[in-house]
């Protein structure tokens, strides 16, 4: 036989009590209307065009580099691209700096290697319709890869493939403020990523 909880056996029989007390002549408390809550008022939705969401410091994981790095290897007969790391991404009102600090396992022709991009790339940014223009001031971005024990600086070949500027002209989405999505470009079209909040 099943046995009711003691609490519900407790508050049944208190609440038995206090009906018992009430004499026939008693008349409940009227009910009042609750009062409007400020708070249950539904909010008016973000503009997924506002830049202003895209100030702060950001992050993008790694899964979502290695999606568009994916998108960047399917572009290009032969190469395979895989990545470790995140990758920092930061606006301030006029500024904004581009951090790749990754490795990327590389795979081109049947060949394998390794690319380590470090550096940076900024300058100022405006946006307006949706769309980031970028204007840089500083690129310091460097790609060295190891292939069959040879290491070379490709930042000038590779290197501009897989570490450029590719916020320059991307659409943005800011329906979600607390993860914007940019449409990175990827040379041969364009895939979102959506980033983090850094820390």
């Amino acid at each position: 036989m099943r046995r009711t909880p003691f609490a519900v056996t407790a508050a049944a029989a208190a609440l038995l009590a206090l009906t018992a007390c009430g004499g026939p002549g008693d008349d409940p408390e009227p009910e009042t209307e609750p009062s409007a809550d400020a708070s249950t008022e539904p909010s008016s939705a973000a503009d997924p065009t506002d830049p202003a969401c895209l100030i702060g410091d950001w992050r993008i994981t790694q899964d979502q580099m290695q999606v568009f790095y994916d998108a960047v290897s399917a572009s290009t007969e032969g190469l395979s691209l895989t990545i470790v790391g995140d990758t920092g991404l930061s606006f301030t009102e006029t500024d904004y700096l581009y951090t790749p600090g990754f490795t990327l396992q590389l795979e081109v022709a049947g060949v394998s290697g390794e690319g380590v991009t470090t550096g940076s790339i900024g300058g100022t940014w405006t946006a307006a319709d949706g769309i980031i223009t970028t204007t840089v001031g500083d690129n310091s971005l460097s790609t060295i890869v190891t292939i069959n024990g040879v290491t070379q600086d490709a930042s000038s070949t590779i290197g501009a493939i897989i570490a450029s500027d590719p916020i320059n002209e991307a659409p943005f989405d800011c329906t979600d403020p607390s993860a914007p999505v940019l449409q990175f470009d990827t040379g041969s079209g364009r895939v979102p990523v959506a980033l983090s909040a850094a820390g």
